[in-house]
């Protein structure tokens, strides 16, 4: 990846994560970010939540499960009903070019077998798959690679000699496809299954997370805000 700058880039978002920490005022506030700590345990009670891990805890009014494809199993951990909310794999390899694709368009054939893009002087292709997993660190599957480069090759005119790197991740979907934002009565706050859309959507989900957190109204429709909810209909 390569950091952004006027035109067609790639966010760093390693830099990116960083940046926020430190631009929202996390620390300069007193909070701190804490990693490699799995959750031991989520209780409730009239104070609030104690959210606990291997050699530590912290007490808060509000948790926000933003756990991705572990979201459910967090719910479970806090006694909260589970949404059905299942991680689906997405893969993609890293390809050579003899040219330079970086002024290319995203490359996507109308029954979507695969798509392109171009990566940093070279052009990355994924198989769209789309293969329900357990939440995990996901791997690429050589075979998924291999077949869906195969799909690649059948509809452009030259040919792939090889992969640079390759790289899978997890799309979490609601039952309904529509990602999760809200409370659920108790202070445990749902922001998940943005599926495959989590860096397009991330501003207005931030926003509405925010102000519904905050306990002010959304710029959004009251409607839109609704098909978010948590305890909507369908879930």
């Amino acid at each position: 990846a390569r950091p952004l700058s006027g035109g067609r880039a790639t966010l760093m978002w390693t830099v990116w994560c960083r940046t926020i920490c430190a631009g929202c005022g996390l620390r300069a506030a007193g909070g701190r970010v804490v990693t490699g700590a799995g959750i031991t345990g989520l209780a409730h009670s009239e104070q609030g939540w104690e959210i606990t891990w291997e050699d530590g805890s912290v007490h808060a009014p509000i948790v926000v499960n933003a756990a991705g494809a572990w979201a459910d199993e967090v719910a479970r951990l806090a006694g909260e009903r589970p949404l059905g909310l299942v991680p689906y794999r997405r893969s993609a390899a890293i390809v050579p070019m003899e040219r330079d694709p970086s002024a290319w368009p995203m490359l996507l054939p109308a029954r979507e077998t695969w798509y392109a893009k171009p990566e940093a002087g070279q052009l990355m292709v994924s198989p769209a798959e789309e293969d329900p997993v357990a939440p995990m660190d996901a791997w690429a599957d050589d075979m998924v690679i291999a077949k869906g480069l195969d799909r690649f090759t059948r509809d452009v005119d030259f040919e792939i000699t090889r992969v640079s790197q390759t790289w899978a991740g997890l799309r979490t979907f609601a039952p309904d496809r529509t990602p999760v934002v809200g409370d659920t009565g108790r202070g445990f706050f749902w922001l998940a299954g943005q599926g495959g859309y989590g860096v397009q959507t991330s501003p207005a989900m931030g926003a509405v997370a925010r102000d519904l957190i905050l306990g002010r109204k959304p710029d959004l429709e009251a409607a839109l805000v609704a098909a978010l909810s948590p305890q909507r209909d369908g879930i």
